[in-house]
């Protein structure tokens, strides 16, 4: 079932860009998409979560974290904090809808905010670090740049500065890191996708891979390694996600611009390369699948692309809407 309207982050004046806040796309009978203009003014909102009728916002330039109360069509402002790290780039609420985690790219700080009943976000109770550095100029330190909730008691993140994917028990007064996962040297783990209750899937920004891993007795490890179709040098990945009926990933490639594509096999440990498309733009910075749609946010030529997906699981172009410095989709 697809989306009835998207929320968009985009970066700010503070970062470069052209966006001034949280966009609004409404979703078209004819599955394309409607600029609804500004919902609500924020600071480069460079990641959006939501948690019941509250929209949270990594202000990455700030750098901080806002909330945001969903009413109709509009966000109304209940607060902002700073983050206790750089550049936020990436966030989760858990479960327990008590807590807000934020990965900060800048100095590769894990962030933890309570949240109060209202859904407000109260001052950083617990900050995460990072240590050691890759052998990539984008490598220089630590840099935490996603975070997934895995169950109701674990918690991965990455940090595409150190090759690591960390992982955390939660409890009640926030978050235990407990072991972590090491991926080849300067492959930078970006992104996460939970794929089924013991298997998430790591995009690498810098090797432009998708690694498997599956937890056994002995917590996770590394059990598939995959290339993105359509990768060329100097690349950089970025976005990943899974087709509705779990047949079909798709990853995005900044540089060449194309959405590469790949069957996935049972159960989500093996994925093949078929293939990638043009991405309609620039820089695809994210991506979502919403339906039968592959939504693509394409930040450097101001557009979102909407892409049918065909029967053999390749996405064709079917339109596209203007939209300042677009980073980050929300479906809704």
């Amino acid at each position: 079932m697809s989306a009835s309207r998207i929320w968009v982050g985009g970066y700010t004046a503070d970062l470069s860009g052209m966006a001034e806040g949280i966009g609004l796309l409404k979703v078209l009978p004819d599955g394309s998409l409607e600029d609804h203009g500004l919902a609500a003014a924020s600071d480069s909102p460079s990641a959006l979560a939501r948690s019941g009728d509250v929209l949270y916002a990594a202000n990455e330039g700030a750098p901080g974290v806002s909330a945001f109360r969903i009413d109709a069509d509009e966000l109304r402002f209940l607060g902002t904090q700073d983050a206790a790290g750089g550049l936020p780039c990436s966030l989760a609420v858990l479960d327990n809808r008590s807590m807000l985690v934020a990965a900060c790219y800048e100095n590769g700080v894990v962030d933890v905010h309570p949240l109060s009943p209202d859904g407000a976000i109260l001052k950083t109770s617990q900050s995460l670090h990072g240590e050691g550095r890759g052998t990539r100029i984008n490598q220089d330190g630590p840099h935490a740049h996603d975070v997934v909730q895995i169950d109701a008691t674990t918690v991965l993140t990455t940090d595409l500065g150190t090759d690591h994917v960390y992982v955390h028990s939660l409890g009640s007064e926030g978050l235990t890191r407990t072991a972590s996962v090491t991926l080849p040297t300067g492959s930078g783990p970006r992104d996460l996708l939970h794929f089924s209750p013991d298997t998430v899937w790591v995009l690498t920004e810098l090797s432009a891979e998708i690694f498997v891993l599956r937890r056994g007795p002995d917590g996770f490890a590394i059990v598939s390694q995959i290339g993105l179709p359509g990768a060329e040098e100097g690349d950089h990945a970025a976005a990943l996600a899974v087709s509705d009926d779990g047949r079909f990933a798709y990853a995005g490639l900044r540089g060449s611009d194309r959405i590469a594509v790949l069957e996935v096999g049972f159960d989500g440990g093996e994925l093949t390369p078929i293939n990638w498309v043009d991405c309609g733009g620039g820089w695809p910075r994210h991506l979502v699948v919403d339906g039968p749609f592959v939504r693509v946010a394409n930040q450097l030529t101001n557009s979102v692309v909407s892409f049918r997906i065909g029967d053999d699981g390749m996405p064709v172009k079917s339109s596209s809407v203007t939209v300042p410095s677009p980073n980050y989709l929300l479906l809704d």
